[in-house]
């Protein structure tokens, strides 16, 4: 009985969710209109952390910074998911996909967005977190 307890305590706390401990810029990098009209900010968000994501711009860059050819094309091709999209719901991130040649990055030819609307206290400003992701996909970057 004492074992089981032990091991159970075990699993708990392994199981315990890991921490991002890179700061967070709250900052809105640019404002997208979701496919229902929701305000979803690009933050400068949260870069990643080893095996943590961030969010936003910063997370972006840590992971997919090969794929940008500037920040310009990149917002963009973001409008653009969002705008012609195929969208779904997942808890409390949202996520569309485009698959099209018309992308500002001519080597991609698919994008993904994921946003969600969860509001976070600590950027005091009341708008939702936003962009946690946007990246190209069947692409030659």
């Amino acid at each position: 009985m004492i074992a089981a307890v032990c091991m159970f305590g075990g699993a708990t706390t392994s199981a315990q969710a890991a921490t991002n401990p890179n700061p967070i810029d709250w900052t809105v990098y640019s404002t997208h209109i979701g496919p229902d009209g929701e305000d979803v900010p690009l933050r400068v968000g949260q870069k990643d952390a080893g095996g943590v994501d961030g969010f936003g711009k910063r997370h972006i860059e840590s992971g997919h910074a090969d794929q940008i050819s500037s920040w310009s094309n990149m917002k963009q091709d973001i409008d653009k998911t969002l705008d012609r999209g195929k969208c779904s719901t997942s808890g409390s991130k949202i996520t569309c996909k485009l698959e099209s040649h018309t992308f500002r990055n001519p080597h991609a030819s698919g994008m993904k967005v994921v946003f969600t609307e969860r509001v976070d206290s600590r950027s005091k400003d009341h708008r939702p977190v936003g962009v946690i992701t946007a990246y190209y996909y069947n692409c030659g970057c």
